[in-house]
């Protein structure tokens, strides 16, 4: 049996996009977004970007409540990195996620930290 795991927590770049493709009987919705993350340990370092794919009912979901500068920690079972070549002829890298979750409630609208709660009694 094999298994392939990926989590990472990052920055959002863009505002998620949906669009619809051809499913092997339906139609399916796929939703796209990039995320940052930064090197805790080089702060002087670029982020690396992850393309995030989260597909149907989970799209739906990113889609709708997930916004460009959201903190999110997505769970990925699958990570595919593809070369391809810029318009000026360097070689360029994408790392592509396919989510099987996404949290987002750390963090809301660029928050850098959770709202602090009331101390419970007991």
């Amino acid at each position: 049996m094999s298994l392939e795991m990926h989590v990472i927590g990052g920055y959002v770049g863009s505002d998620p996009e949906t669009r619809e493709v051809n499913g092997r009987e339906e139609p399916q919705q796929v939703t796209s977004f990039s995320v940052a993350v930064n090197d805790s340990r080089r702060k002087d370092s670029p982020p690396t970007w992850y393309r995030v794919m989260a597909w149907n009912g989970l799209g739906n979901v990113v889609g709708q409540y997930v916004h460009r500068g959201d903190y999110v920690v997505v769970t990925a079972d699958r990570l595919r990195v593809s070369t391809w070549e810029d318009r000026s002829g360097e070689t360029r890298v994408t790392l592509e996620l396919t989510a099987s979750a996404v949290d987002f409630s750390a963090n809301r609208r660029g928050e850098t930290e959770a709202e602090p709660q009331e101390e419970i009694p007991f």
